[in-house]
């Protein structure tokens, strides 16, 4: 038996599918010299980020995928869609269930099934079996013959505020379209009974075009989050900045019919500190907040701080 051979591992039932896996690795090799790791070669080519330029200069109405993680059949995503209609030719991506707190969970390990859905309104929509990350990436990847324009993402039922964003599902889509290089925005809404969108779908609107005319730069998304308010009622926009949530989390330990235990995660809604200027402080008082966010996390200040740190391998053996 030949060495090569001898070090394949046996095919069976049993045996999990590595091909994704070792093709990842194969490339990681190659490209070491080049940095870690690059691209390998896709099947369809990622959209490139349109610059923003006046609506009345457009030569034709922008394409605008609209998604979310409240899943599919949720009134945010339809409320979203029929006010950004006005804007642009919109296509609707969504999970087909409920995603929310996903965060930005890709999935990598089994295929994902789309199906043709009738939305409220008689319009036809996509639903997935994965994450709004998946929806993103299906939609960017090449499942739709042309590009799009801006991705919208929402209307999230309850708001995203602050630390929020770490965990939303909602903010995440934003955040793959704006790897795949295209333009993009989250909003969502204070939780209350009865949702009401009007507010939601004007501010959606002002943002879009905002975007659409003036563009954004590599790596930049907006996180739009609105009071739960008639339109009449709200007291204008403010540009914020993230504030700080208080989560109220709890563990609450149950126990099955069979006698084995499990748990939720639970607790009392969260609250969030106030503070002049953040996005939490402009929704309290029944503000429109517009936060940008960068991919890039990188920490300043401990950049600078880290060099003169300890960094000797040979003592640290010690």
């Amino acid at each position: 038996m030949k060495d090569d051979e001898a070090a394949k591992p046996p095919d069976g039932p049993n045996q999990p599918d590595m091909s994704r896996e070792r093709a990842r690795a194969e490339r990681r090799d190659v490209d070491m010299e080049h940095g870690e790791p690059l691209a390998g070669a896709r099947a369809g080519s990622r959209p490139l980020k349109r610059l923003g330029r006046p609506l009345t200069i457009w030569t034709a109405r922008p394409r605008i995928l609209v998604t979310n993680d409240d899943g599919i059949d949720s009134l945010g995503l339809l409320a979203l869609k029929q006010a950004l209609e006005v804007v642009g030719d919109v296509e609707v991506v969504a999970p087909e269930t409920n995603q929310s707190a996903v965060g930005h969970g890709k999935t990598m390990m089994r295929p994902l099934r789309v199906r043709e859905r009738k939305l409220a309104d008689g319009s036809t929509g996509w639903s997935v079996d994965g994450s709004p990350t998946d929806c993103v990436a299906l939609a960017t990847l090449g499942f739709f013959e042309q590009p799009f324009d801006i991705v919208a993402s929402g209307i999230n039922y309850g708001a995203n505020l602050g630390d929020d964003v770490t965990y939303s599902g909602t903010v995440s889509a934003a955040m793959e379209a704006v790897i795949a290089g295209l333009p993009a925005f989250a909003i969502s809404q204070e939780y209350v009974d009865r949702m009401d969108f009007e507010l939601a779908g004007i501010a959606a609107r002002m943002v879009a075009r905002n975007i659409l005319e003036h563009g954004l730069r590599r790596g930049e998304l907006l996180s739009v989050n609105v009071p739960a308010v008639a339109a009449s009622e709200c007291a204008g926009v403010e540009v914020t900045r993230l504030g700080h949530r208080v989560y109220q989390d709890e563990l609450l330990r149950r126990v099955d019919p069979r006698g084995t235990p499990y748990y939720w995660i639970g607790g009392q809604p969260p609250t969030g500190l106030g503070v002049p200027g953040t996005d939490i402080h402009a929704v309290v008082n029944r503000r429109v907040s517009v936060t940008p966010i960068h991919l890039d996390l990188t920490g300043r200040r401990l950049l600078r701080e880290l060099p003169s740190w300890a960094w000797s391998l040979d003592e640290a053996g010690d």
